[in-house]
């Protein structure tokens, strides 16, 4: 998954055994793990959080799970697993799930037969659509790498990690311009699949409903190892997380639940037989412990929600106690265990359950995929309109406001939405105050100066308005 903002890291420390990178592909360390006899896991870098992609020796052939988001580098994987495995008859291909990383290598192995969950295909053609956006994005991340590395100002370890992060880059972007066209799997299915290769079975169970709707658990019980894609991890073996950072219940409709529940019970309950769990990237380790934890998590967060439903109780305040640290008190910390993915959670089941839309949700597409100006104003009257429909707050709105002004630059989308918050909660003074900072970052100085004097009726003890008042009187005095 691109990510435009690229984190500092730490070296690397050991994975479940030592992994040689006394080679490297495209400048940067090439590392074989052998998980297993006859299964191999390989990936690039010490520091980025790159796919891992791995192997299995089989009777039928060989199966390889996942892809990357280059396929040069899969490429050069393909011949490095056949060296490894001193065989080269490549015949499966498994997606864990839909995202780039995972797929857009899937050409490397057009040979072979690719297996996935039904909601990959759809996933693999969201991500056609979203090559605009990532090319301009990775442009901007090569040169804010390639600044990082200019200015002087980096440490020896994180000039390192600059200097990988901008080969991946570069080679992102080389990919991304080539017009690419997706690989898609020859053979989907929708809860259960068993690959029977002989001396080895793959038995590939749908995890949907977290990280995306195409997940699935793949186990191996003849070599004791259950991949899990990129659901998960309870230990980071560095600062880049990536798609490992943030485990929530964000993904799933109501038929997608019972299953990953049916699912992740019988392989905790088949615990003996798993030796290692394998995260989708190198970077994240994770333990039966982490694994059963968040099955406990995701149990408890539907149980939960359906009783707040079904007794119609007061979301808002269910949202404010049910925190974290108040619940869940054992997952404060735990890697992928946030505030805000916890909020995603609880946000997301709502809307699952009580068939209520989330305002945030809603919205969501039409900020990140520049459509806002244009789809808002009808979204906008819907909510006046029917307001019981949509579930939201004024933190909700306020916040996306600010990510639109602040992150996105677009002060004249901001302008609407803490419109839509001053119409919404019109006695809130943080309303106003937050239309008026727009109004200021616009330029629009009156304006700004009339909602600041606003929000001090409605809060006489507004710091922030009181000091941009003086701020603004003075700026339009000169």
């Amino acid at each position: 998954m691109l990510n435009k903002t690229f984190f500092l890291a730490v070296v690397m420390t050991v994975l479940l055994v030592l992994p040689c990178a006394a080679e490297s592909i495209e400048g940067l360390s090439l590392h074989v793990q052998k998980i297993e006899p006859g299964v191999v896991r390989v990936w690039v870098g010490d520091y980025i959080s790159s796919t891992a992609v791995c192997a299995i020796a089989t009777r039928k052939g060989i199966v390889v799970i996942d892809t990357t988001n280059i396929p040069k580098l899969d490429q050069a994987f393909r011949k490095v697993i056949a060296k490894e495995l001193g065989r080269s008859d490549f015949k499966y291909l498994i997606n864990t799930h839909g995202h780039g990383d995972h797929t857009h290598g899937n050409g490397v192995y057009a040979d072979c037969r690719i297996i996935a969950h039904e909601g990959v295909t759809a996933r693999m053609w969201e991500n056609l659509k979203d090559v605009p956006r990532l090319i301009a994005w990775n442009k901007e991340a090569v040169q804010e790498q390639k600044d990082q590395i200019a200015s002087g100002k980096l440490n020896d370890t994180q000039k390192a990690v600059a200097a990988e992060q901008l080969i991946i880059s570069t080679l992102t972007g080389e990919f991304l311009n080539s017009a690419p066209r997706p690989t898609y799997p020859t053979k989907t299915f929708r809860d259960k699949l068993v690959l029977d290769c002989g001396d080895v079975t793959l038995e590939l169970y749908q995890s949907g409903g977290t990280h995306t709707r195409s997940d699935i658990f793949i186990l191996v019980p003849q070599k004791g190892i259950l991949f899990t894609g990129d659901m998960m991890a309870d230990k980071w073996l560095s600062d880049t997380p990536g798609c490992l950072a943030t485990f929530a219940i964000q993904s799933g409709t109501m038929a997608d639940y019972p299953v990953l529940v049916k699912n992740w019970q019988s392989l905790i309950d088949r615990q003996n037989e798993i030796k290692h769990y394998i995260p989708g990237h190198w970077n994240g380790e994770l333990s039966f412990v982490g694994f059963q934890n968040r099955f406990n998590y995701l149990k408890t967060m539907l149980a939960d929600m359906e009783t707040l439903v079904k007794s119609r109780g007061d979301f808002n305040q269910f949202r404010a106690d049910y925190s974290l640290k108040n619940k869940f008190p054992h997952l404060v910390g735990s890697p992928g265990m946030t505030a805000q993915g916890h909020q995603m959670s609880i946000n997301h089941l709502f809307q699952v359950f009580s068939g209520r839309i989330g305002l945030s949700a809603a919205l969501q597409g039409p900020i990140m995929d520049n459509r806002f100006a244009e789809e808002f104003p009808a979204l906008k009257a819907d909510i006046l309109k029917s307001r019981e429909k949509y579930f939201f707050t004024e933190a909700d709105l306020i916040g996306l406001g600010y990510f639109l002004m602040q992150q996105l630059k677009k002060s004249d989308n901001a302008v609407e939405m803490f419109q839509l918050c001053v119409e919404l909660f019109p006695d809130s003074w943080n309303a106003f105050d937050s239309l008026a900072e727009a109004y200021y970052t616009k330029g629009d100085m009156q304006k700004a100066l009339e909602l600041y004097r606003k929000s001090l009726e409605l809060n006489p003890n507004n710091e922030n308005g009181k000091k941009f008042i003086e701020r603004i009187e003075q700026e339009l005095a000169k």
